[in-house]
Order: structure tokens, then C-alpha cells, then sequence
């Protein structure tokens, strides 16, 4: 199979620990990945590096507790939102979630997309998979409940400590094909052929820390 080109496109990237917030961001901006992340204090740097790129600029709530209740969650939103920033990645209520309240799920889901869709921001919705595991069926439920809500892109896991799956993948692909819902991978996607493999399955997004070792790995793949 020929390699990904444009896998840089698919990266979320996080930041390497080792890496100051400058270097982070010139490391972004000079492989073009999907996107970066930041906060209050970082979005105006982040805008001014990453002028003129297609690179977005994501932040974080929620993170990766997912145990925010809705009304702060939802007035964190409202302000983090007037900065600007394009995308958040969120963890979707895990109490709730473990509990298989989905009626609980499905409002905190609902109340957050409205925010966003009211700010322009897209939503990406941690699920934390890892948690359902053994149990296809609630799985199953919580993406009937996206394609309900139809957020932007309804993500496998945080990576803290819950790691992507591409079976999760291939499940979650079966369940929001044709409904607009996109899928985020995360968590231990650190080579080329583990990036591919969840981009087959069907994610259109993979966070990773190790975005520069993957698309080192599809340019050597490609002059193979």
C-alpha cells in the first residue's frame, strides 16, 4: 500500500514535554500538521506563529478527568471561546458514562455542541472507548448518540492513560458512517504504520506527540 502523503494533515499534535511552547509551535507550523494546542495565556503567540498555515488552533477542557459539572463546563466554554480558537477537545462526562446514564450523556453532548455550534468552534467529544471494553453494545449507543448530536468528531480516548484501538475505530466508522461525524484517534499512535493503520480504519484525525517520527516514517516508506 502506498504511504499516506499528506499524513501530516491527520495530526493533532501535542507537545512534547521536552519542548518549550516556541519550539513546539515552529516544529507545527514547519510540518503543517492539523493542529496545535493551546490556552488563554498561549492563543495569541499560537495565532502569530502559525499566521499564513493552514494549522489550527485547538485547546483543551475537561482534561482528561471528565468530571467538570455541566454548568462550569459550559461557562468555561463560553469564555474560553471568546479568544477564538477553533476546535476543543473535551471528555465527555465519565461518571455518566460508566453509569450508562445515556440520557445524561446525550445532554451534556447536546448543551456543549450548541455552545460550539454557536461560537463556530468544532467539538471534538472524548469517550474514553478503553472504559467500554467487553461491551460493543454501549459503544455502539454512544455513537448513535453522536450521530444524534452531530458533533464535529467523536474521539476514541484522551491518551491519559486510555490508548486508541483500531477495532474502536473500525466499530465507531460502522456506526457514524454517512451521518457527518467525524473520528479522532488517540493514545500510543507513535510510528507510521500505527497512524496508517488507524487512518484505514477510519479515523480522520490522530492526536500524537510523535507527529514528526510519523511523517518521517511515510516519507521513508514512500522512497522504498
Amino acid at each position: 500500500m502506498a504511504a499516506i502523503s499528506d499524513i501530516n494533515r491527520y495530526i493533532d499534535y501535542i507537545r512534547d514535554p521536552k519542548d518549550d511552547f516556541e519550539t513546539y509551535l515552529a516544529k507545527a507550523r514547519d510540518m503543517n500538521f492539523r493542529c496545535i494546542f493551546a490556552y488563554e495565556e498561549t492563543y495569541d503567540r499560537a495565532r502569530e506563529v502559525l499566521a499564513g498555515t493552514d494549522v489550527l488552533v485547538a485547546t483543551a477542557i475537561d482534561f482528561p478527568e471528565g468530571t467538570m459539572p455541566l454548568d462550569e463546563k459550559a461557562k468555561l466554554f463560553e469564555a474560553r471561546f471568546s479568544y477564538g480558537f477553533d476546535e476543543v477537545d473535551y471528555v465527555i462526562n465519565q461518571p455518566a458514562l460508566e453509569a450508562r446514564d445515556w440520557e445524561a450523556v446525550k445532554h451534556e453532548m447536546s448543551v456543549l455542541h450548541e455552545i460550539c455550534a454557536a461560537h463556530n468552534v468544532g467539538d471534538k467529544v472524548i469517550i474514553e472507548m478503553p472504559k467500554l471494553d467487553g461491551d460493543d453494545d454501549a459503544k455502539r449507543m454512544v455513537c448513535k448518540i453522536a450521530a444524534e448530536v452531530k458533533p464535529k468528531f467523536l474521539k476514541t480516548s484522551s491518551g491519559r492513560p486510555y490508548k486508541a484501538s483500531p477495532a474502536d475505530v473500525e466499530l465507531m466508522a460502522e456506526e457514524l458512517d454517512g451521518t457527518g461525524v467525524l473520528i479522532k484517534a488517540a493514545g500510543g499512535i507513535r510510528t507510521y504504520d500505527q497512524a496508517a493503520a488507524f487512518v484505514s480504519a477510519g479515523a480522520s484525525a490522530l492526536g500524537a506527540s510523535a507527529g514528526i517520527a510519523i511523517v518521517e516514517g511515510a516519507a521513508q516508506q514512500a522512497g522504498e
